[in-house]
């Protein structure tokens, strides 16, 4: 791979966009929905990896091809959710600390596998198509995939997702939030399923659900509440009520711009808003936070509108707006994401607060560019990293620059050098690395961000040098534009487009500098050597070059070595050095050395116009000198004129008050002596200081040794911040008095920056010595009792006798506030060199300064100078406390102090328990100040005050620096009860920093006990003239040592080893990388390591066959099966043959007969041919067994926790190495369904066994209840017993029957046909039919014939449903436009046949054969209607009918299917009766619901039942009750479906034909319960309705209909086995409920109003269908009447005030959007130059947006398609008008966008 290809590889599809819908309840709960539209890249591609967490539940998944060519309808898709992460095997030897390589090993590859994709969607079978598009081109169809899935957190902590809880961390007061805030990049996952990578960047919509108010419900009038808002990436496109909750609310975000899911985030909590845009001049700006903190945010982010306006100059803006929301404790102190920057609330600052003032610029400045650089653009590969980052902070460098002075930007510059040449010595890798496949680490990425913006600055002035341009500030600019456009492919940047910007703006070429600063490593040491030759003026100037970071890998042996010179360390720098050559008046001569060899002296010319320079050292003393000389006479013309220059410039830091003797005296401020003074006086030179490097063009370290007046001279004479501070850092080599005077007055004149000032503080510290007469002592105390004291008593006092009593606090000079902590800071510094005790005096100053602190005339905080106080008093008294050398007073003496320091800081401590100071800055300095006393020996190696920090509820900084205290003081197996504190810090505290930070420490206090001595090292022999291989070899040998002890001293520790053990065994299942890693790294310190054992034998399945079967006895029941193959249909797709297709008869076609012989007894003829035995049964197995296990072998496979189970363990796919060594008798579902194959079971006992075997070995080997192997094992065996259960039940009660029949003799004997005559009824309570009476004839039984042909097979993965205009189907139903709903056919008329017809079956079932024993069985099921008794109204319960004998009678009028209903005519039902054997059939005309709909090409049933009981009939067909002698007949169980009308809408003759419904004979005891009323009349349209789909309409009638209480039985679909009707499916082909509309409306497959109808309607069919009239059918009356009610809502073509809210919205967008410039006003002919414009286009024809606006404003649009033909007509004039041209595109353009918000909005 190239560095200009995108990264990563392809996948073979692309995300174009993703919608997500989000149910966010604040207990930690998500409910979503992903719908993400796939592009596939590959033909070959059959499955669609996606990254999601394991700890999402996905429901289910949905595939769909909504293409305008045969588009393929929504499919339930198969889908596979793996988790890389599982438990740790159980083996022999078991695994212990000492397998550190195994579980490290098995870490990366389980990393590895779910950077693959945790999420398999299968998209075989056809999904993958090539179409051709709306350009007429031929490509991939896209996919779209529609995931249901939810998070249920809780308080569970994880990685990337955070919600804030009540009660939660033991805070009642926390206010309920949540937020995204990833620390890896593989975070976003937890929260979606998506591609989770960088370079997988699509458009977003994202919609979120919240409660309205957190309490729930409105607020009282006087209660103060904030309302739930929503903070997202992207723009806000609108809020909403929810539709069917009024306390719901719906936010509703739109990312245009294509983002990866890393760069989106979103908050959700009762936020506070601020706008601190302060103008329309750029884009908004709003800020959040949580209730309480409105004025903090308003006074923190009162600046950002600057650095929009800054950053704004170099580019626009990429996105709408930008918003920075501040929460509580993110794991990132900022997280910056598309549009949005998730902050912590700890940013925020009252005004009193300084220090956190620039904090916070600094963060949120950083956070804003990032939106330019690092969301917007992008790295190419990750070796481009260094360029985003670097680009992005060296922008915000330059706004630090801009908002806090040129002075600040280069100090902060000089500093960041100095870091980076100090870190860059042969450790670090270059900033690219071409190539690299892991993104850096936390400490790699530190180091780029230190080094990159630097490296740019070095570029910036190289460019700028030619003179040809101005740098970075014309390339930036390019950049920003080209990401604006399709310049930069997929907006991102590589370093090769980068750097060829550069050379289009400054011609030069760049290689050489990306060799050295770029692609290599290190930086130089540049040692310079100057003399000055008088004769010739010139300055000798040497520069000789050096490269630490290639002798740093020279000097490593030769195994390391080898790796290291992978960093390529630059072997040389090439480049021009710049050095400025200063006079005595600061006029500089500048010079460019070109620096090309590694050695070099250069002459440089240097014209003084001083014959002789004579220095002091001193300007003011100098300056009184001149002043003397030029009144005296002695000098003149341009010297005397240059020298009064020099003394003016040096004025400006000069110190008036040291002119006078006296206070010099009192500041003994040193002279050079006699010596010094000639030296200087005599010394032949022409310049003052010579400065090298001034612009910071070469990242190197400067060795250059001058003498000492020099550095005072450029301190003096240079206003460059950085020329000054490398004046103070190069003098503190020179210990002198006047060194120390000269820093003095560096701090005393407030000329100088602030920050030289504080370096100059610090620096003072140094002169602490002897050989200065400890002036260094004196000058701080004096500094400080001068600036912050009051007056002393004796100003003449010396430094062990001063006093400080400090004045009332005043920060309002922030220059001072800063210069006063840095003295306070240096005052530890001063130690007695004899004693290594800090000065007596400075720690009773120290203490005063805390007891006598005073803030009350203090506008700002004291917080962090108490702090600093506390900080320094901690230093004061622990370092350096050696009292061995004083005598008993003096002992007794420190030890008060000490007593009086200690209650000092615990007093301050119990001050800030009770009145926190900000941030517990004061608690956190004394905490710091308590360890290091207890490390000091001063205290009590006590934990408890430690441990009482680290708890829950505490500020979390404050519990990160009590859990260091505690690892350093009780280090890890000193104290078993601290051990076990930690471990459950690390497993189970509420905040993942702690968990995180406290595993790293563990390894780290290991590594500082070896620091601190407290494990003995052998320390190695010192050897002279060692060779490099000796080096080497002894390196290694103390490295081991050093190994060894420390596993030899945790060797009696195995306690913590054991804990450390438990700790990583257990976390390999979290899904947080971090914790698992530093656990292993400390577990690699304390432990040597075992090898890994290999892998078992291979498993290998073999399935025998059986040759031969065993004789069998003549069976009574003869078997013929067919194939149970899918037969292919016509596009080969194997779909199961539908109703209605023509089909040859096969050998895979021909079904399963059983035929009952009755005259089994008797020996049939030989001449029959004896038929096959199955393969299967080849054992014997008997029919109702392999029935059996048949059916419950699919119900296992398909079951959600049988994934583990499917087919055998394999030992390196599984992780399962020692699987073989545990389990000595493997088996799996695969297993069992190969021996069902080949005829291996003889029994259904055998199959239970083997079930059994995989539950027993699944416990055996996965022994951890935690496991999600085992869990998934336990749920799988509760499933099969309760199923097997069932199962037995089933076969006993059909073995007992049989057994019983067997018993009672049966004489079969010749019945001649006979006919029963229906004679009309004497009174009949309904007209008589016209046609003659109904005749049946009841036979002798001759056979009984059950077809099992299996019509019913789930695939893998199910091939995408074409459209209906591919699919085999009758001419008469057939429609090209048919919607992807269930249609309702016409029946042909069925003739009545004598011969038995054969039902269709399902295998869900046990077949007919065993049909009577699950009546059984649904007899002692409770019945629907349990419970209903809150629900109905209240009815007479009716006598339990008496037990009767069912006669199904065949019809003599067709089936017909369903009626939708508008206006359908009535049908007279005929009632047929008959006296012998009283059965009471009776015709009927009264008027009654239409009846239960059929489905298409449905039969009846004419064979003979008879039941024992009958109980609830669930018939299929016209059935009769015949009661037993002596008893009444009861009535007809149920009626009949009713004639559908034809496809024109009328009913033919034939449907008119009325079936037989048996009426209940008069007086009996059993309610009889009409059907409902007829719709009212002016229903609008329902089934018939041709209106477009109003999907948000439809979801709100769904959800009103699903809130009704009667509504409970249609809910969801159906289960034929939980609901205790069997038949269901048999019965009811199309079924159909409430959540199944829901889901079809999600998925958007109703084109029509009519379709939508006609899915309720068939609801309300089914139920009447299924069930005979009773407390079911009533619930549906009921339902049916709320629907007839709000049908007209829906069916109505006004707007509603959503709906008109929504178009509002839009028509400004349009006017907002671009494309719309040229349709926004009135054409104007005459200014347009157009006079022919409405002779063209007819004035009453003429439209704008402006107008279509105006109209829309006055209410004048009643529905919503007169708006979108108002639209289209003004594009239409658009294109009449122009005929091409830019102008039409534009309007087709903002024709395509408006047809695409339209359909989002329906």
């Amino acid at each position: 791979m190239t560095t200009e290809e995108v990264y990563p590889g392809p996948r073979g599809f692309v995300v174009t966009h993703q919608r997500n819908v989000l149910d966010i309840d604040f207990q930690g709960i998500i409910t979503a929905s992903a719908f993400l539209t796939v592009e596939p890249t590959n033909p070959a591609l059959r499955t669609i990896y996606l990254n999601a967490s394991p700890l999402l539940q996905i429901n289910n998944v949905t595939l769909s091809s909504p293409t305008p060519v045969e588009p393929f309808l929504p499919t339930p898709g198969s889908f596979t959710l793996s988790n890389s992460l599982q438990p740790l095997p159980i083996r022999d030897p078991p695994l212990d600390i000492k397998s550190h390589p195994e579980i490290k090993r098995k870490t990366w590859s389980a990393m590895g596998e779910s950077d693959e994709g945790e999420l398999a969607i299968s998209v075989s079978g056809g999904w993958v198509r090539l179409v051709e598009n709306q350009n007429s081109l031929v490509a991939f169809a896209p996919i779209q995939v529609q995931i249901d899935y939810q998070l249920v957190l809780g308080g569970d902590v994880v990685e990337g997702i955070v919600f804030k809880r009540p009660g939660d961390a033991d805070d009642d007061s926390q206010i309920p939030h949540m937020f995204l805030s990833p620390t890896t990049y593989d975070a976003a996952r937890i929260w979606t399923p998506c591609v989770d990578s960088l370079w997988e960047r699509c458009t977003w919509e994202l919609e979120f659900i919240v409660p309205r108010y957190l309490e729930g419900g409105e607020p009282e009038p006087n209660e103060e509440a904030y309302p739930v808002m929503v903070v997202s990436s992207g723009e806000l496109m609108e809020q909403v009520t929810h539709p069917h909750d009024p306390n719901k609310v719906i936010f509703y975000y739109l990312q245009t711009n294509p983002t990866s899911v890393q760069h989106i985030a979103f908050a959700a909590g009762p936020f506070e808003m601020h706008c601190c845009s302060a103008d329309q001049s750029h884009k908004p700006i709003l800020a959040f936070c949580l209730p309480g903190e409105l004025k903090k945010l308003q006074h923190s982010t009162s600046w950002l509108p600057k650095a929009m306006t800054f950053y704004a100059e170099m580019g626009s803006y990429p996105f709408t707006d930008f918003k920075a929301v501040f929460v509580d404790n993110p794991r990132t102190e900022c997280s910056t994401t598309a549009t949005l920057a998730i902050l912590s609330s700890d940013l925020l600052h009252p005004p009193e607060i300084i220090e956190q003032a620039v904090e916070i610029r600094q963060v949120l400045s950083l956070a804003l560019i990032q939106q330019w650089v690092g969301v917007n653009i992008i790295q190419r590969t990750l070796a481009d990293t260094w360029l985003i980052n670097g680009l992005a902070l060296y922008i915000h460098a330059q706004f630090i620059r801009h908002l806090l002075g040129n002075n600040e930007y280069r100090f902060r510059m000089k500093k960041d050098i100095d870091r980076c040449v100090q870190q860059d010595q042969g450790s670090q890798w270059p900033l690219c690395v071409p190539g690299i496949i892991d993104p850096p680490d936390a400490n790699t990425t530190a180091f780029i961000n230190l080094k990159a913006p630097l490296v740019l600055h070095i570029l910036d002035r190289y460019i700028a040098k030619t003179g040809t341009s101005l740098g970075l500030s014309q390339v930036i600019p390019r950049i920003f534009v080209a990401s604006l456009s399709d310049e930069l492919q997929g907006n991102s940047l590589s370093t090769q487009y980068f750097f060829r910007q550069c050379r289009k703006v400054s011609g030069l070429d760049l290689q050489t500098f990306q060799d050295q600063w770029i692609f290599g490593s290190g930086c130089p040491k540049l040692s310079i050597g100057t003399n000055f030759i008088k004769k010739k003026l010139i300055v000798e100037f040497t520069v000789t070059q050096s490269q630490p970071a290639n002798d740093f890998i020279q000097r490593l042996g030769e195994k390391m070595r080898k790796p290291a010179i992978w960093r390529r360390p630059t072997q040389f720098f090439e480049g021009s050095l710049t050095v400025r050559i200063h006079e005595a008046d600061g006029a500089p001569f500048e010079h460019l050395v070109d620096i090309k060899t590694p050695s070099k002296t250069f002459p440089l010319p240097f014209n003084t116009k001083y014959k002789r320079t004579r220095r002091s050292g001193h300007i003011a003393a100098r300056f009184s000198k001149m002043q003397d000389a030029l009144a005296a006479g002695e000098t003149n013309d341009e010297e005397d004129e240059a020298r009064l220059q020099a003394a003016d410039r040096a004025g400006v830091f000069a110190y008036p008050p040291w002119e006078d003797e006296e206070e010099r005296h009192r500041w003994k401020v040193a002279e050079w002596g006699e010596n010094d003074a000639d030296a200087l006086m005599g010394e032949v030179g022409g310049y003052e200081w010579i400065r090298i490097d001034p612009e910071c063009e070469w990242l190197a370290s400067i060795e250059y040794n001058e003498k000492p007046w020099c550095w005072i001279s450029q301190l003096q004479g240079d206003r460059d911040v950085i020329a000054q501070l490398e004046a103070i850092n190069r003098m503190r080599a020179y210990p002198s008095p006047v060194i120390a005077s000269e820093l003095a007055r560096t701090v005393l004149v407030k000329n100088y920056y602030y920050r030289v000032r504080m370096e100059a503080a610090r620096a003072l510290a140094v002169y602490n010595v002897s050989e200065c007469d400890y002036i260094g002592y004196f000058l701080v105390l004096k500094l400080f009792q001068t600036l912050y004291c009051h007056l002393p008593s004796d100003p003449d006092a010396e430094a062990p006798d001063m006093k400080c009593r400090p004045l009332p606090n005043d920060f309002s000079d922030f220059s001072d506030y800063f210069v006063k902590k840095s003295l306070i800071a240096a005052m530890p510094d001063l130690r007695d060199m004899a004693t290594r005790t800090v000065w007596k005096n400075v720690r009773k100053i120290l203490l005063d300064l805390l007891k006598l602190n005073d803030n009350t005339g203090n506008t700002y905080s004291d917080s962090y100078y108490l702090a600093a106080v506390i900080t320094a008093i901690g230093n004061a008294f622990t370092f350096g406390s050696n009292q061995q050398s004083l005598n008993e007073n003096e002992r007794e003496a420190e030890m008060v102090l000490l007593k009086e320091s200690t209650d000092a800081l615990d007093r301050v401590m119990t001050m800030d328990r009770l009145v926190p100071s900000y941030h517990n800055l004061i608690t956190k300095a004394g905490l710091q100040t308590h360890i290091k006393s207890i490390l000091a020996g001063q205290r009590t190696n006590d934990a408890r005050l430690l441990l009482s920090y680290t708890r829950e509820g505490n500020f979390e900084p404050i519990r990160l620096v009590a859990f260091d205290g505690l690892l350093l003081c009780k280090p890890p197996g000193r104290t078993l009860a601290v051990d076990r504190y930690l471990n459950e810090v690390i497993r189970s505290d509420n905040s993942l920093a702690v968990r995180r930070h406290v595993a790293r420490g563990l390894s780290e206090s290991i590594l500082m006990t070896l620091a601190l001595g407290e494990i003995q090292v052998p320390q190695p022999g010192v050897v002279e003239d060692e060779t490099e291989d000796g080096r080497e070899r002894r390196q290694e040998t103390q490295i081991a040592a050093i190994v060894k002890a420390v596993r030899k001293d945790f060797s009696k520790r195995p306690d913590i080893k054991s804990i450390l053990q438990d700790s990583l065994i257990s976390s390999f299942t979290l899904p947080d990388h971090e914790i698992r890693m530093a656990l292993l790294k400390a577990a690699e310190i304390i432990s040597g390591s075992t090898a890994e054992p290999l892998p078992g034998t291979m498993i290998t399945l073999q399935t025998p066959t059986v040759e031969t079967a065993p004789p069998l006895p003549t069976p009574k029941i003869r078997i013929s099966m067919g194939s149970s193959e899918l037969r292919p249909d016509a596009q080969g797709y194997g779909f199961p043959v539908t109703e209605g297709q023509v089909i040859p008869p096969t050998a895979a076609t021909t079904p399963l007969r059983i035929t009952l012989n009755p005259n089994g007894n008797i020996p049939q003829p030989a001449q029959k041919k004896k038929e096959k035995v199955l393969k299967q049964q080849r054992r014997g197995l008997s029919d109702n067994d392999f029935k059996a296990i048949a059916i419950a072998l699919q119900k296992l496979t398909g079951h959600k926790s049988s994934h583990w189970f499917r087919q055998p363990v394999d030992a390196v796919r599984d992780n399962a190495a020692d699987y073989a060594a545990i389990i000595k008798h493997p088996m799996d579902l695969q297993t069992i369904s190969a021996k069902l194959d080949n005829g291996m079971y003889a029994n259904r006992q055998e199959f239970v066994v083997d079930v059994k075997l995989i539950i027993s070995n699944c416990f055996t080997y996965n022994a951890n209840t935690a496991s999600p192997v085992r869990k998934a094992g336990e749920v799988f065996e509760k499933f099969f017993n309760s199923l097997w259960a069932k199962t037995e039940h089933t076969l006993n009660s059909n073995a007992i029957a049989a057994h019983q029949a067997a018993q009672i003799p049966r004489p079969v004997p010749a019945v001649p046909a006979q006919t029963v005559t229906a004679p009309p009824l004497p009174e009949p309570t309904l007209p008589a039919p016209k046609s003659t009476a109904v005749k049946f004839k009841v036979k002798a039984p001759k056979s009984v014939t059950i077809d099992t042909t299996v019509n019913e097979h789930i695939p893998p993965m199910a091939p995408p449903p074409l459209p209906s205009s591919k699919r085999t189907t009758p001419a008469s139903t057939k429609s090209p436009d048919r919607p992807p709903v269930p249609t309702f056919p016409t029946a042909e008329p069925i003739k009545t046949s004598k011969k038995r017809k054969e039902p269709s079956k399902s295998r869900n079932e046990l077949d007919d054969i065993l049909g009577a024993e699950i009546d059984e069985i649904e007899k002692r099921r409770p019945s629907l209607n349990d419970g209903l008794d809150n629900l109905l109204p209240t009815k007479s319960e009716s006598p339990k009918p008496p037990a009767a004998k069912k006669i199904k009678i065949p019809n003599s009028t067709p089936s017909s299917s369903y009626q939708p209903r508008n206006k359908s005519p009535e049908k007279p039902p005929i009632t047929l009766t008959e006296t012998k054997p009283k059965i009471k059939i009776s015709a009927s005309t009264s008027t009654q619901t239409p009846t239960p709909p059929l489905p298409a090409n449905s039969t009846f049933p004419s064979a003979v039942e008879t039941k024992p009981n009958i109980k609830k009939a669930k018939l299929k067909g016209v059935s009769v009750t015949v009661p037993p002698e002596g008893k009444k007949g009861s009535s007809m169980e149920r009626s009949t479906a009713s004639p559908a009308p034809s496809k024109s809408g009328s009913t033919s003759s034939a449907q008119k034909t009325a079936l037989v419904q048996v009426q209940p004979p008069i007086g009996d005891s059993i309610a009889y319960v009409p059907t409902k009323q007829s719709p009212p009349a002016d229903l609008p349209l329902t089934v018939q309705n041709t209106a477009s789909m109003k999907f948000k309409r439809a979801k709100a009638l769904i959800a009103l209909l699903s809130k009704e209480p009667y509504a409970v039985f249609f809910l969801k679909a159906v289960d034929p086995i939980a609901d205790g009707c069997p038949t269901y499916l048999q019965e009811i082909k199309q079924p159909m409920d409430f959540g199944t509309i829901n889901k079809k409306l999600d998925a958007r497959k109703y084109r029509n109003l009519g379709q939508f109808a006609r899915d309720i309607e068939l609801v309300f069919a089914n139920c009447r269908q299924f069930n005979p009239p009773g407390e079911i059918t009533q619930c549906a009356d009921a339902v049916e009447a709320v629907y007839w009610r709000e049908w007209p809502k829906v069916a109505s073509s006004k707007m509603t005030s959503d709906e008109r809210k929504a178009m509002g919205s839009l028509i400004n967008q349009a006017i907002k959007n671009p494309l719309s410039e040229w349709f926004r006003t009135a054409v104007d002919p005459v200014a347009l130059g157009i006079p022919q414009y409405f002779e063209i286009i007819p004035p009453d024809d003429a439209r704008d947006l402006n107008l279509i606006k105006t109209k829309f404003d006055k209410g004048q649009y009643r529905e919503a398609k007169h708006i979108d033909e108002d639209v289209e007509l003004m594009l239409e004039n658009a294109r009449v008008f122009n005929g091409d041209g830019p102008v039409v595109d534009a309007a087709n353009a903002l024709g395509k966008w408006w047809t695409q918000q339209r359909l989002k909005m329906d």
